[in-house]
This record gives C-alpha cells, sequence and structure tokens, in this order.
C-alpha cells in the first residue's frame, strides 16, 4: 500500500504510562477506592505516538520535539529507538517530560488520571537554533507533520517559521490543530481539528454537517490552507477544500477507547499524502486506520497490516485473522454468535508446520459446537516456549493456513505477557502452584474475554492439568494420533538431509580417491 517516504514529525512529546489493577475496596483513612497494581506500561503519547503510528505505517520518521532529563524522557527515547524513529534532534528543556498516568481497573474502566506538565513556551534562542537546523536538512524530507498539544513547543513564531521554511521548499505541512488562533497555523497544506477545535478556531456552530462546512470553508479562507479536515468522533469525517467537500462515515464497529484516535488519523493521512495518492484516498485510509484505533485500550499504535487486513474485509465482508490489538473487533463477533445463541469452542497451540495431527484436532473440536475458534502463539511466544530456532513459520502465515480450513471460524494471534495482563490476582489463585507456570504461557486473558462454551486441548489431560480451561463453562481432551509433531516433522527433515550430505560427501570422495 505505502512505499517507505521520509516524514518529520515536529511537536510536544509525551510518555502515557497505565496502571492495570483492580479496585474491590474501599479505604479505611478516607472515603476513596483503593488501587491495588497487578502490571504497568509506558507507550508514546502526544506527537510522539503520531510519530509511532507513522512507523507502524512502514515510514521512516524523523522526529524533532523537546523532553526533561528525566527517567520519563529517557524512556521516551528508548521507546522511539525500539521502533526506529530518529531522534536525535530532540532537545532537553529544563522541566520534567509532559506524563500522563491512567489507572485501569477491571474491564479497562479508568479510575484515575495524574498529569505531570508544565506549558511555557520554549525560548527564542532554542526557536531560532532548530528553525535554522531544519532550514539545512528540509530537503531531507517528503512531508512534514506538526502535532500541536499546547505544551510550548509550537508557539506562533516557530509554527510560521516551519510552514515558511516548508513552502519556500515545496514541502507541504499538515498539522494537527490545538490553538484557537488560526493565524499560527496561516499557510499550512491542511489542517485536522475536531468538531470543539474547529468552533474555537473559528467562532461559528458546528453542530450539523452544514455548519461544519461553512466553518470549514471560513477557515480555509482565513488560514489560507488548501484543506481543512474535520474529525467528529462517531459521525466520522468531512474534508472541505478549495474543490472538494467529502464526507466519510466511521469505519469503527465499536469505540471502545478514543485516546489516540487523532493521532493515527493524522499520521495515515500524512503517509497516504506523502506517498502520492489523492486526499481522498488518503482520508479514506486514515478513516480505516481511526476505526481500529477506537476499538483498542489506550494510546497504541496501528499497523499497516491492520489497516489492510481491514480494507479487505469491508471489500470482501469477511475476516478470520485477528491480531493482538485487535481484540474487541473479535468480540464483536463473539458477542454477535452468542445474541444468536451459538456455541463457541476455543483451542490454542503453535500450529507451526501442519499435519495430520493438528487436522484431526480442529475437526473434532468444531464438532463441540458451532463456531470455532484457534488460539494462535505469536512468534515471540513460540520462541519462549520452543527455543530461538521455532518458529518454522510465522505467525501471519500459520494464521493464514489455519484460517483457510472450513473448521475454522476465527483466528486469534496472542502473547501471554501481553494478554494476560487482564486476568486479576484472584483469577490466578484459581490455579495451582504447579500449573501457575504452564498458564503463564497459556492464553488465559484471550479465554477470559471469549468464556467459551467449549475449550479443547490435544492430549490426553483433565480439566485440572489444563489451567486455561478455568475460563471455559466444558473442557473436552482429543488425544493425539500417534505418530504426528512439528518436532518429528523438523528431525526427518534434518536426518534425510544428513544422508544426503553423507552420500554427496562419499560420492565426492570416491571421484578424488579414483
Amino acid at each position: 500500500m505505502f512505499d517507505k517516504k521520509k516524514i518529520l514529525v515536529i511537536g510536544d512529546i509525551m510518555l502515557d504510562i497505565y496502571y492495570r489493577g483492580e479496585v474491590n475496596r474501599i479505604s479505611p483513612e478516607a472515603p476513596v477506592p483503593v488501587f491495588k497494581k497487578d502490571s504497568e506500561m509506558s507507550v508514546l503519547g502526544g506527537a510522539a505516538n503520531v510519530a509511532a503510528n507513522l512507523s507502524a505505517a512502514g515510514q521512516r520518521v524523523s522526529m524533532i520535539a523537546v523532553t526533561g532529563k528525566d527517567m520519563q524522557g529517557k524512556k521516551i527515547i528508548e521507546l522511539f529507538s525500539e521502533i526506529g524513529v530518529e531522534y536525535t534532534k530532540i532537545a532537553i528543556w529544563d522541566r520534567p517530560t509532559i506524563t500522563k498516568t491512567r489507572f485501569l481497573a477491571e474491564n479497562n474502566q479508568q479510575v484515575l488520571r495524574v498529569d505531570v506538565e508544565e506549558s511555557e513556551p520554549i525560548s527564542d534562542k532554542l526557536c531560532t537554533k532548530i528553525l535554522d537546523e531544519l532550514e539545512k536538512t528540509i530537503n531531507n524530507y517528503d512531508l512534514i507533520v506538526l502535532s500541536d498539544y499546547m505544551k510550548g513547543l509550537l508557539t506562533y513564531n516557530f509554527t510560521q517559521g516551519i510552514i515558511k521554511i516548508a513552502n519556500n521548499n515545496a514541502k507541504k505541512v499538515i498539522i494537527d490543530v490545538k490553538d484557537p488562533a488560526f493565524e499560527k497555523y496561516e499557510g499550512a497544506y491542511l489542517l485536522k481539528p475536531n468538531q470543539k477545535e474547529l468552533q474555537s478556531l473559528t467562532g461559528k456552530p458546528v453542530e450539523t454537517e452544514e455548519q461544519i462546512i461553512f466553518a470549514s470553508q471560513y477557515l480555509l479562507d482565513k488560514a489560507k490552507c488548501k484543506y481543512i479536515l474535520t474529525t467528529c468522533g462517531s459521525k466520522g469525517m468531512i474534508l472541505v477544500g478549495e474543490d472538494v467537500i467529502y464526507k466519510l462515515s466511521t469505519s469503527g464497529k465499536a469505540v471502545y477507547d478514543v485516546t489516540g484516535a487523532g493521532d493515527t488519523t493524522i499520521a495515515y493521512l500524512s503517509a497516504g499524502i506523502a506517498n502520492g495518492l489523492n486526499i481522498i484516498e488518503a482520508m479514506k485510509i486514515s478513516n480505516y486506520a481511526a476505526g481500529l484505533q477506537v476499538g483498542k485500550v489506550g494510546t497504541s499504535a496501528v499497523y499497516l497490516n491492520e489497516v489492510e487486513e481491514a480494507i479487505k474485509a469491508r471489500k470482501y465482508g469477511t475476516k478470520k485473522v485477528f491480531h493482538l490489538n485487535e481484540r474487541n473487533e473479535l468480540g464483536n463477533l463473539v458477542n454477535l454468535w452468542k445474541s444468536k445463541g451459538e456455541s463457541i469452542v476455543t483451542t490454542n497451540g503453535c500450529f507451526d508446520i501442519i499435519h495430520r495431527g493438528h487436522i484431526s484436532l480442529l475437526e473434532e473440536a468444531r464438532s463441540y459446537g458451532e463456531h470455532l475458534i484457534v488460539l494462535i502463539n505469536t512468534d515471540a511466544s513460540v520462541k519462549r516456549l520452543k527455543g530461538e530456532n521455532r518458529p518454522i513459520n510465522t505467525e501471519e502465515d500459520r494464521a493464514a493456513v489455519i484460517a483457510a480450513l472450513d473448521c475454522v471460524d476465527a483466528v486469534m494471534l496472542f502473547d501471554p505477557l501481553v494478554d494476560n495482563t487482564t486476568v486479576t490476582t484472584d483469577e490466578w489463585k484459581r490455579i495451582s502452584p504447579e500449573l501457575r507456570k504452564v498458564a503463564e504461557e497459556a492464553p488465559m486473558g484471550t479465554l477470559k474475554f471469549i468464556a467459551p462454551d467449549v475449550h479443547v486441548k490435544g492430549g490426553d489431560y483433565t480439566m485440572e492439568q489444563a489451567p486455561e480451561a478455568v475460563f471455559a463453562k466444558k473442557f473436552r481432551a482429543v488425544p493425539f494420533i500417534k505418530g504426528y509433531s512439528t518436532t518429528s516433522i523438523i528431525k526427518k527433515v534434518e536426518d534425510n538431509y544428513y544422508v544426503y550430505d553423507k552420500m554427496y560427501l562419499n560420492k565426492n570422495i570416491e571421484k578424488v580417491i579414483k
């Protein structure tokens, strides 16, 4: 869909921290709930999330920003390094890194958010220094994205300086806007407000489509831009330009969490424009990406393969493979089946090299209900279980092969390190200490989420020996067909290779002797 284009992101970066836990009592010290933390996760937020989504879209991303000289700033640099964002132009300022800490209880209910930030504008000296550097390197980039969270970086002088340098070098500037002073964004290629921001920028009512279009045309004229793209939450988005008015309904089937949806929208819109797509096509792709984002929990990146699959699913009306961050899409399917009173069966495994034993297991599993969901270990999970030389086939290939079977209705990739954070302390206590280690690499969180009617496991097991079955109504064990396993197939291939290699060596020795 996209080639690798060089995109520069400039804006307010922050660290989003998520504490997961449970609330089941009130403090004796004061009438407030007690949050018991189980796990912690840090992700890129603000403009850094735009960069993360651009990287996930397969683009080459550079970042101009400022951060504090603290542990949170170091964590942002570390996360940039992990996803391949070039961060050498990040300056350090004498204030804490902007941090948003969210406390999530069961069912990902946000019970509290704690923000650490100071929003004083950057100094004229730092502004001049960054603009001088940008002027020297501007032609290294195909597109410039500004992500303005009004945290002190994108001042009027700095923003206008960026736009003028970009326009002088025929580079498009796309801006996710926050400031109600539209003069700050004058001359940009495209502005992306939401409805509330459009109203602040124009002082016009924006309740109806007609009002949004009128306000957009007013802003287009005042800010001397080419396009205004207004995101309207669950109602979709409206594009207004010099020669176009176009509306798209949201592609998201369920809005689970709107955090970061605007970042995803502008990232995919920018990637599309940088790759030469017309504005309507770029808008459509960004709409698909935003629809995927709102189905996820918290700030996170949407990957290009997810968008491609969503587009295919919409085109062909079917989708069978669900990735780590697509739990809520699978949930829509599960809820649909359950609403019709249809039974759901699950089974899980690596399914590396598919053989007769796998097919037998899956066909028998399907016989226990009306829908079969197969949970497949990700590559990272397989490596922890089987060693660095496994899997032989990638998670995408393994999922595609299993999904192609008629007896399988859906495939879900899982990684227990991500998946099992939703399992509570009390739920872990339901599993015996001997089985706890086994459970740590089992799809506990996904099975809790699906709550199947039947869970099937290959082998001679009882329900007490299968910890993942704790979330199923019933458990069934299907005996393996003897002589069939991925390990035995690999060994057979290695043995044959050794015999062939030895025969080849002997023939060459005979030639030398002769």
